[in-house]
């Protein structure tokens, strides 16, 4: 039986077995995709520098597409190529696993009939007519496809597994850790039993009440002033510390990096969002992109697929519309397509350095396999464009390149921020991922790593964001931050005592300060306002203020102060040259802490009423600042 195929150029060519010696084999399919013994050469030093294949490195430099390459392939080699059949059901194996890898798949399609997609290696085309020559019989069975076309296949056939375990999340097998349930039994036990006693303190001694819990309030704000006060000497010490040398990591073949972007409505930031990874600094065979875009929001979907469509490692993951409609929930659902041995997260306003791959995989090469993560500052682009902006670009520049760095730096458990999160996905993959039920994914997942016993880390090549201009989105935002840390400190809260045993005491009263230091601290200024001002309406009025109101109003006053300043130094030493010359807008500083406490306020409630509501932040590239 003689096997043939239509080439390109519509002749009929013989198979390999008849046609050719082996050898000849790669010489042939190098004729027909127009390319040189120069291209073929530096491709071949690409593939054994990456650690990649030849065929891979030709595609990445766009010298052939992989729809021809497979033509090509198909024609000689005598066999058919096709794309992976739409009904094609691809086969388990014994263990019941889908038996697929990166270059074959069994499937078999509505007639039972059996199917073997191959998307072979451009330099063991000789190796693979070697054995079509030995077994003909293949051909009736072997076809010859793309890499995209099998990973396709493979995840539509795990899409609604996928689902499923994406919407469960850590609920699944890890009910403990996730957020699902907001409080547990005990806990709400606890929390009865606490606001039983309470208001029998207030009944029983309504004097005495309001100025002790105004007096605790008061203690948790100084105690966080004070951790924010030392996080500013520690910053200092480390800015006049020498430094040592980085050792260069030694050479070998760049691992693949897979980088996960999740979008919803964000259609205007296809483009601009698409030049950004491209102009990522790593090698192109090495690198896979996946825009994570919700089924329901085919605007998007579409502008992103037009602004990829020259990207061959580029791809879009449609996730399957479930709830809760997190986007924690789309990263569970796409992390499984990755093939990478690193995973980074963008958002969709986001313009890393180039260089921040290389920046990360320098950090774990060069340190233990504990390092799980390594946290990239974020920059605000648009922080002279209004004093919403400037305040917001300001605590970002204080939380990134002090507290973060600081916090590394000791040892101690990182609130990771949302975005330019570069992970070791062994580590990400044993922590359970993210918890598709919590609004602070990043900031609960820095935690539970460190309750693994893992490290985190930070590097210094930034992340360039944008700060919402408009107060509603603000808002929005604060919300869902604020009540995304209730949630991730009532979560690990559950057992006290095994949090501690796991993350060591230090750690434990860190994981305190930061968590319920923020919670209190959004929180508080609302309190503090309302004393100072009816102190001073009490003072107006009569001409006299009670000793303890009176107290507690000097009390207050110089914790505000304190904090203030601590916070604008902080900001001094850290503030880069553009934020530099806006520092004069932290004399409010003190009124945007009193918005961020309105913003405590309505976290609150929600974590009563919509626990797990996703308050979408739309992003818009913002017009130049005149």
């Amino acid at each position: 039986m003689s096997l043939v195929a239509p080439p390109l150029d519509g002749a009929i060519v013989p198979a390999a077995s008849a046609a050719f010696a082996p050898p000849a084999v790669l010489q042939h399919a190098l004729d027909r995709l127009r390319l040189g013994p120069d291209d073929y050469d530096a491709a071949c030093r690409a593939a054994a520098r990456n650690g990649s294949s030849v065929d891979e490195e030709l595609i990445a430099a766009g010298l052939v597409d992989e729809a021809t390459l497979a033509e090509v392939f198909g024609a000689v080699l005598g066999l058919r190529a096709e794309p992976v059949a739409p009904g094609a059901s691809l086969l388990r194996d014994g263990r019941g696993a889908f038996d697929a890898s990166e270059r074959h798949a069994k499937t078999c399609d509505s007639a039972m009939r059996p199917r073997l997609y191959l998307a072979p290696r451009l330099d063991r085309l000789a190796s693979l007519a070697e054995r079509l020559a030995r077994s003909p019989d293949l051909a009736a069975t072997l076809r010859i496809t793309t890499l995209s076309g099998i990973a396709r296949l493979r995840a539509g056939a795990d899409a609604s597994e996928r689902s499923t375990r994406a919407r469960l999340s850590l609920a699944a097998d890890h009910n403990r850790w996730s957020a699902r349930d907001v409080v547990t039994a005990a806990q709400a036990v606890v929390a009865v039993l606490v606001a039983v006693a309470l208001a029998h303190l207030w009944l029983a001694f309504p004097d005495l009440f309001w100025p002790a819990a105004h007096a605790t309030a008061s203690l948790c704000a100084f105690c966080f002033t004070l951790f924010r006060l030392r996080i500013l000497i520690g910053t200092i010490t480390s800015r006049h510390a020498s430094r040592r040398p980085v050792p260069n990591p030694t050479e070998a073949p760049l691992p693949i990096y897979s980088v996960l972007v999740a979008l919803h409505r964000e259609a205007a930031m296809a483009e601009p969002l698409a030049r950004a990874m491209a102009a990522l600094d790593w090698p192109r065979s090495r690198l896979e992109v996946f825009f994570v875009c919700e089924a329901n929001d085919p605007e998007t979907i579409a502008a992103v697929e037009c602004a990829i469509a020259d990207e061959a490692n580029f791809s879009v993951i449609a996730t399957p519309r479930s709830n809760p409609t997190t986007k924690p929930k789309a990263l569970n659902f796409a992390l499984p397509l990755t093939r990478g041995e690193y995973v980074v997260l963008y958002d969709a306003e986001d313009r890393p350095a180039p260089d921040q791959l290389r920046s990360a995989h320098a950090a774990f090469r060069t340190a233990p396999a504990t390092l799980a993560c390594v946290q990239a500052p974020l920059v605000i682009r648009n922080a002279a464009n209004g004093w919403l902006e400037t305040l917001f670009a300001l605590e970002y520049a204080v939380l990134f390149r002090a507290v973060l760095p600081w916090l590394a730096a000791q040892g101690l458990p990182l609130p990771l921020g949302g975005t330019s999160n570069h992970f070791r996905r062994s580590a990400l993959v044993e922590a359970g991922g993210w918890d598709s039920h919590n609004v602070a994914e990043d900031a609960d997942l820095g935690i539970r790593l460190s309750r693994l016993g893992y490290r985190i880390g930070t590097i210094s090549s930034p992340t360039s964001e944008i700060a919402p201009s408009r107060f509603i989105d603000w808002r929005n935002q604060r919300t869902r931050w604020i009540k995304g840390w209730c949630q991730t400190w009532l979560v690990h809260m559950r057992d006290p005592r095994l949090a501690c045993r796991q993350l060591g005491l230090r750690a434990f009263v860190t994981f305190q300060i930061l968590f319920g230091g923020m919670i209190a601290a959004s929180l508080m200024h609302v309190v503090f306002a309302g004393h100072l001002i009816t102190a001073i309406h009490a003072y107006l009025a009569s001409g006299e203020i009670y000793m303890s109101a009176g107290i507690l109003a000097a009390v207050d006053f110089l914790n505000i102060v304190l904090a203030y300043a601590v916070f604008i130094l902080t900001a001094r030493l850290v503030a880069n040259d553009a934020e530099r010359p806006l520092l004069h807008r932290l004399w409010s500083l003190w009124f945007y802490w009193l918005i961020v406490s309105l913003a405590g306020l309505r976290a609150i409630g929600q974590l009563v009423h919509a626990p797990h509501m996703w308050e979408k932040t739309p992003h818009r590239e913002p017009a130049p600042n005149s």
